[in-house]
């Protein structure tokens, strides 16, 4: 009884620790105030300090900052990543299936960070998601690229929301957000205590 109390308190925790910046949408990403940007206030810090600190965050985080940030000095960081395998999407491939199948997508994404004195904006992420299939001897042996649309519509075959908006796919709503909320969470905490060593 005693660990599935534990257990219980950890994950309020958890939860509580959690930052939401944006919710996924049928139109993108969105703040809390329904705007495509998101600002959290830094009080009393300088708006160069603001970018150093972010930058060397950031610089920290990708194992080749180069290749994806985008800089205006002291103004603007733009960051392009790519990363392999992120974002579940678990479906029925067929009616007669049991189950359902994972199939895990890559995740390309733009996040787009500027800065004022004692403030960091941070504008919607915008993203896309993708996996690589190779089929059997039934359809050709076809190869190539599918991609996970934001909203369903007569091209795609798998997409997180309807066409009347709501979700169907609850794996890849869940990991989206909490992959782009982590992201900024993880960007905002490393840029706070990048100076402290």
């Amino acid at each position: 009884m005693k660990k599935i109390i534990y257990l219980v308190v950890l994950l309020l925790f958890a939860e509580l620790g959690y930052a939401q910046y944006f919710t996924l949408t049928p139109s993108g990403f969105v703040s809390n105030d329904r705007a495509e940007y998101t600002v959290i206030d830094f009080p009393n810090v300088k708006q160069e300090v603001l970018y150093k600190n972010v930058l060397n965050a950031l610089s920290s985080m990708y194992r080749d900052p180069k290749e994806v940030l985008s800089l205006i000095d002291g103004e603007g960081i733009t960051i392009k990543g790519y990363e392999k395998e992120v974002i579940a999407d678990k479906v029925k491939i067929s009616p007669l299936q049991i189950g359902k199948t994972t199939y895990k997508y890559d995740i390309s994404y733009t996040l787009s960070i500027q800065f004022k004195d004692d403030k960091v904006r941070i504008n919607r992420p915008s993203f896309e998601c993708r996996r690589w299939y190779e089929s059997g001897y039934k359809s050709g042996w076809a190869t190539g690229w599918t991609y996970l649309a934001l909203v369903k519509d007569k091209n795609a075959k798998y997409a997180v929301f309807d066409k009347n908006g709501q979700i169907i796919s609850q794996e890849a709503f869940d990991g989206l957000q909490q992959h782009f909320n982590g992201l900024i969470k993880e960007i905002i905490d490393k840029s706070k205590v990048v100076n402290n060593w």
